[in-house]
């Protein structure tokens, strides 16, 4: 029986001094029935020239006005043929045994989703000279009850959460086409909604070995000059989103917790701006009915979380994942 074919989808925007290192990533996957996709999403730099290098039979690529990161991965998925989807974003890395370790846990857990540990780097340092974080490392597990998972991962069982990074990921298609494409009316935190949705139409987690590399530059552009009502909102909506999508499994006090210290730290970042949001942000923790209190330490903790969830990623700001738009 051949191996099942795994489509790597990767969207680009402006990101020509990666990209080709990037691919080769990809490229270089033990995995030997793969193809790769890649989406130019109005690149304005060498982005789609850099693409073209690489196209192949199996190594496709495809160009579209600028849509935003959510659109370019839905070309992604309706080009792609694979039975299994593995998303990775135009300036970072995966291990070359990355997808082969996550496909073989995959052979003997139908219907589960796999997802390995994640290396932050900063650019210009080698990857391989660090580790994956101890305290994200506490979220991932194997785990037959995606409400269990997703709600330990959002902080509903202990003081703060954590997230994983979409390349991380390793799914079979058939649960993106359950669970539906990527929300293109989201720009922040675009990827949190989508793998809620995925992770909940799934019968699990499987954490497996294999290496996610996230590439960090230091020389993003500051919040301040980011702080846009839309990203706020998108963030909101979001965050609104999954609490809906959950509860719908089975609404518990965790999952409130968890949905209420977000939408504190929400509200405490956007202070003083934005009076309207910040009330609508209010009627949702009213709407709730619970006290939940924090100590100083704890609510600054959450605001850091959700600063850097937006400085880290421009476009949105739980993460707009593909993009990246530093």
């Amino acid at each position: 029986m051949p191996e099942p074919l795994v489509s790597i989808i990767i969207p680009v925007y402006n990101a020509e001094e990666f990209l080709a290192a990037t691919v080769q990533s990809a490229i270089d996957q033990t995995w030997q029935n793969k193809e790769i996709i890649i989406v130019d999403d109005g690149s304005a730099d060498a982005s789609l020239a850099i693409a073209k290098t690489f196209q192949n039979s199996w190594v496709k690529v495809f160009s579209q006005q600028n849509k935003g990161a959510s659109a370019a991965r839905n070309k992604g998925l309706q080009e792609a043929k694979g039975e299994y989807i593995q998303f990775l974003d135009a300036d970072d890395l995966l291990s070359s045994d990355k997808i082969a370790q996550q496909m073989e846990a995959l052979q003997s857990g139908p219907g589960k989703v796999a997802v390995c540990s994640t290396v932050h780097f900063n650019d210009g340092d080698d990857p391989l000279s660090n580790q994956p974080s101890a305290y994200e490392e506490a979220f991932l597990f194997n785990s037959n009850n995606p409400v269990n998972f997703l709600v330990n991962l959002w902080g509903g069982y202990s003081a703060h959460g954590s997230m994983v990074q979409p390349n991380a990921w390793l799914t079979p298609a058939h649960l993106i086409k359950q669970a539906g494409n990527w929300n293109e009316l989201l720009s922040v935190d675009d990827d949190g909604e989508f793998y809620c949705r995925v992770l909940l139409a799934s019968a699990g987690v499987v954490k497996t070995g294999g290496l996610n590399f996230y590439r960090k530059h230091a020389n993003s552009t500051n919040l301040s000059a980011r702080k846009k009502l839309e990203n706020y909102t998108s963030l909101y909506n979001s965050l609104k989103l999954r609490y809906s999508h959950i509860s719908n499994a089975g609404t518990s006090e965790q999952l409130k917790v968890a949905y209420i210290k977000s939408l504190y730290a929400l509200k405490n970042n956007i202070y003083p701006l934005f009076p309207q949001l910040k009330k609508e942000i209010n009627s949702s923790i009213n709407n709730l009915n619970m006290n939940v209190s924090y100590d100083d330490s704890s609510t600054q903790k959450l605001k850091k979380i959700v600063y850097n969830l937006l400085n880290t990623y421009p476009g949105s700001a739980l993460r707009p994942l593909f993009y990246k738009r530093k």
